[in-house]
């Protein structure tokens, strides 16, 4: 964490997020080279750890990559559709967008299911556009849009496909350790995943995991990435190699936080912590007469977007809070005018969170006062 005058920065953004000192740790383990076996050994730690911690353990293939979380995204993209077909996108917010355009930059045909940045995607939808398209190749569905902090109905948009026979692609980058519909009860065929975020690992690190039925489709598609070709990544992986240089010292990490987090009770143990995070931080906004703009059914367990506290700007209250030492996060597009994110991925035990409610109350009576 970085240091401040009230301590360190405590980061209430959808990631980076905040690590445990144990993690953080982990980078300090040496100079290793990636060629040599006892990369090879972490490699295999961390893909089968992968698999293990988000069970699917006996159904999925994880395939690492040195990037962000849109590394994971792009990968996962030109690995699901073969040449002359399509992709159907649900599109609700920034990041279904971002992998629609993805696959246009790719050349890949896009279909699209959308609604508004506030309503979950409905199924039914995704059924008619893919009798409306059969050149559809696979459905590709953001899990928690991080844009409004919404949570999807990947499950249904799932069985939607399964009965059309077209390949899922789930973007969980922000639900993976953190949603109650975890990757066992998605089925589906690639699932793009980053260290951190709910794993609770360090920046750098972003992972697919594939199906069977993924693994048959990414070995049929063409090659459309020299960097991002996750055949040659799964190929090269399956042997314990890297076809270029990985991030070593955050694979550490994440090895360390793959640990921390079977040692701590798993995934189920991380879900019940997140919702009881949840659970705190907006009775604080009510108490203090904050909105938030997705409905309870539709949130997910870890970013509330709340409209900003009347005649106060997202500006005046980031630098109030970031002088108490938290971090808050803008809204994105129109939005920005009028809400704000809290995010409480990543280690942030509860009192933390205490304390920052009572700074957010002190830091809107204190922009008041000063007018």
């Amino acid at each position: 964490m970085t240091e401040t005058s009230v301590g360190p920065l405590v980061l209430l953004n959808p990631g980076p997020a905040c690590t445990t000192d144990r993690v953080r740790a982990a980078l300090g383990r040496g100079d290793w080279c990636h060629r040599e076996p006892e990369f090879s050994e972490l490699l295999a730690s961390i893909r089968s750890g992968l698999s293990r911690v988000l069970n699917v353990g006996d159904t999925h293939e994880a395939i690492v990559v040195t990037g962000s979380g849109t590394s994971a995204m792009e990968m996962a993209v030109i690995s699901a559709v073969r040449a002359g077909r399509s992709i159907l996108v649900v599109r609700n917010g920034v990041y279904g967008d971002r992998l629609a355009k993805i696959a246009e930059v790719n050349g890949i045909a896009v279909h699209s299911v959308t609604s508004a940045w506030t309503e979950p995607a409905d199924p039914e939808a995704v059924r008619a556009a893919l009798a409306e398209h059969p050149d559809v190749d696979a459905v590709a569905v953001v899990q928690h849009e991080t844009t409004t902090g919404m949570i999807n109905p990947v499950g249904a948009i799932g069985a939607v496909a399964r009965e059309a026979g077209v390949l899922l692609l789930v973007d969980a980058i922000s639900a993976t350790a953190i949603e109650d519909e975890g990757h066992e009860d998605l089925h589906a065929d690639i699932i793009c995943g980053t260290a951190n975020k709910g794993l609770h690992g360090l920046p750098g690190i972003s992972f697919i995991l594939c199906s069977a039925k993924g693994i048959e489709r990414i070995q049929e598609v063409p090659v459309r990435s020299l960097y991002l070709n996750a055949d040659t990544y799964l190929t090269g992986q399956r042997k314990g190699d890297v076809p270029f240089t990985p991030a070593v010292q955050v694979c550490f990490a994440l090895d360390e936080a793959i640990k921390e987090l079977e040692e701590r009770g798993g995934v189920a143990a991380r879900v019940a912590e997140y919702k009881e995070r949840a659970a705190l931080v907006r009775a604080g906004f009510e108490r203090l007469g904050l909105s938030i703009l997705i409905p309870e059914e539709h949130r997910s367990n870890s970013i509330s977007m709340i409209y900003l506290p009347e005649g106060i700007t997202y500006s005046e209250l980031h630098d109030a809070l970031k002088d108490e030492g938290f971090v808050i996060y803008a809204g994105q597009g129109d939005l920005a005018k009028t809400f704000f994110r809290v995010s409480t991925m990543g280690e942030l035990p509860l009192p933390v969170l205490e304390r920052f409610l009572t700074s957010l109350e002190t830091s809107i009576a204190k922009i008041r006062a000063g007018r």
